[in-house]
């Protein structure tokens, strides 16, 4: 092996890697049952999990459900984020290939969207 396709072989990772929103986004819509921001922390590989709900509900007009759950030292209480619309749904995904252009990708097939509702089209029972 030569030291330029050693080079070549290097440089194979992705050019415009997925973005910290789109990560974010991917991980609400795949649990519209509720998810919390740190649940975002912690499976979507994010430093922090603010704001992500908050930037689509005011960019797109529609509101996540909200429960206030008690944190677990009993001081104080997080929110739990859902959403059971299909509509919803549609939105996320509408903000996430949105993110994808301005990475320079194609937007999701609709294959790709298909499987990506399934996770709000089972909650719904359809």
């Amino acid at each position: 092996m030569s030291a330029f396709s050693g080079i070549k072989a290097a440089n194979l990772a992705p050019k415009n890697p997925q973005s910290k929103t789109e990560r974010a986004n991917l991980y609400i819509l795949a649990h519209p049952a509720g998810a919390t921001e740190l649940d975002i922390l912690n499976n979507a590989g994010l430093i922090s999990g603010r704001n992500y709900f908050t930037n689509l509900e005011r960019e797109y007009f529609f509101k996540f459900n909200r429960e206030k759950i008690p944190n677990r030292d009993g001081i104080g209480t997080h929110s739990k984020y859902s959403f059971s619309s299909l509509e919803i749904a549609e939105t996320i995904i509408k903000a996430i290939n949105k993110s994808r252009v301005n990475r320079k990708l194609i937007e999701f097939t609709p294959e790709q969207e298909v499987e990506l509702l399934i996770p709000i089209k089972n909650l719904m029972g359809k």
